[in-house]
């Protein structure tokens, strides 16, 4: 088991750790682990520190439209700005993995979706109701 893999795996048991005392065993292997391989545990925990940046970034764009998403077609969306299907828009959202790689969005997918919230308040705001 490489390095990496062992930071992995001490990584989810501390997640899970109930107590105080199963962090500190945790903390003393994870210190161990690092003396004995300190490159290996370094790109490691680069690594999992640039997952973790990735993920909160992702959640934060599912947080963000959260409330939008009860009151706005997301298939409207994907179809009228993006000329793409419901479901591709979704596992951005939500960060589904799709060919063996975690979909989201590039920056310039983020200017189009931002773009498209624009327009499409834009457009409710002149619209009118007549008789």
């Amino acid at each position: 088991m490489t390095t990496g893999e062992k930071f992995e795996e001490m990584k989810k048991k501390d997640i899970a750790a109930k107590s105080d005392r199963e962090r500190m065993v945790i903390d003393k292997e994870l210190e161990q682990l690092a003396n004995n391989d300190p490159e290996g545990f370094e790109a490691a925990f680069i690594a999992s520190a640039k997952q973790t940046l990735v993920d909160a970034k992702r959640l934060r764009i599912k947080e963000q439209m959260r409330e939008i998403t009860q009151f706005v077609s997301m298939s409207y969306i994907a179809k009228n700005y993006f000329n793409k299907t419901k479901s591709w828009l979704s596992q951005r959202i939500n960060g589904h993995d799709v060919n063996g790689r975690q979909a989201q969005f590039t920056p310039e997918e983020i200017d189009t979706l931002n773009k498209a919230f624009s327009d499409l308040s834009q457009k409710l705001a002149a619209f009118r109701v007549s008789l």
